[in-house]
């Protein structure tokens, strides 16, 4: 076999073998529907509103991930109070979801703000993925979408579109 043949066998392997890893990474990635309902209870709460602005909490909750069947879900939340995104009353939230189910553990990072409504205190933002946190089926996943949550009601609902890594839901 001639050193240029040699080469050229090579290069077709390997190029084909990248077609067909990067055709089966495509086909791992359909982005699903993701929706998940909790029902939230407060488990811890540091307040230091009064000198330094800042309210943190941890919550608890059960509930329903869509396709994933009963979940448990852990909150752990900032609220920065000295920030007013909708007028008095009105805070900001940065944290972190950990949502448990049967086959894995989902990491959602959040924003959010909460506002007055005619309904009450309503906090509506937006999460990411924490796929490198992530574990089980959820692990390498990404995706995002928005939540919403009714605080007289401790009831939280999150929307958006979630990409596994394998397509073993």
């Amino acid at each position: 076999m001639s050193k240029r043949f040699a080469i050229l066998v090579a290069a077709v392997a390997a190029a084909t073998g990248f077609v067909a890893l990067h055709t089966a990474a495509g086909a791992r990635t359909t982005a699903r529907d993701f929706q998940a309902r909790f029902t939230e209870t407060n488990a811890s709460i540091t307040n230091r509103a009064a000198d330094l602005g800042v309210f943190q909490l941890i919550n608890t909750a059960a509930g329903t991930v869509d396709g994933y069947g009963p979940a448990t879900m852990v909150l752990a939340m900032s609220q920065d109070r000295s920030v007013q995104p909708c007028g008095p009353g009105s805070w900001t939230n940065a944290g972190i979801r950990r949502i448990v189910v049967e086959r894995g553990v989902l990491v959602l990072r959040e924003v959010a703000e909460v506002c007055e409504t005619e309904i009450g205190l309503v906090g509506r933002g937006t999460w990411t993925v924490d796929g490198t946190s992530s574990t089980g089926m959820f692990a390498g996943a990404h995706g995002s979408g928005r939540d919403a949550v009714y605080l007289e009601a401790r009831e939280s609902t999150l929307t958006g579109k979630l990409r596994l890594r394998h397509d073993d839901r």
